[in-house]
């Protein structure tokens, strides 16, 4: 039962509705958390970042997670930390697989996939 509660929540919580962000929905930490996922995988596919945006990016991109994984076990205190970080890469993989299908498709200039490395600059960018 506590798989099934742990598929749930982290599907929910961490991409929504789409495996591509959803700029419509107000967003919280655990959905930016899964935009910096989206945005780090495409980046990691079509661009050759260079040192200091990719170490600054990794910076935020460790606070963004300390603080999602904080919310997520608010959320569901019943879960342990190994069954959140498990639910993350399951969530992870599938939009790292619809990322790799854009690409497959479309290529880098996939305008989703444009957009995810606009993001990577911008999430770079942020001093948290």
């Amino acid at each position: 039962m506590k798989r099934a509660v742990l598929k749930s929540v982290i599907a929910t919580s961490f991409f929504a509705a789409s495996s591509f962000a959803n700029a419509q929905q107000k967003l919280d930490i655990v959905q930016i958390m899964g935009q910096f996922v989206q945005a780090s995988y495409a980046a990691s596919k079509c661009s050759k970042p260079d040192q200091k945006t990719l170490s600054s990016f990794l910076s935020n991109f460790k606070i963004v997670s300390l603080r999602a994984t904080e919310e997520l076990k608010k959320r569901n205190p019943g879960l342990s930390d190994q069954q959140i970080v498990e639910g993350l890469k399951k969530q992870s993989a599938t939009v790292e697989k619809a990322i790799d299908g854009a690409i497959g498709t479309n290529g880098c200039g996939d305008p989703r996939v444009q957009d995810l490395l606009k993001r990577f600059e911008i999430q770079a960018n942020l001093k948290l």
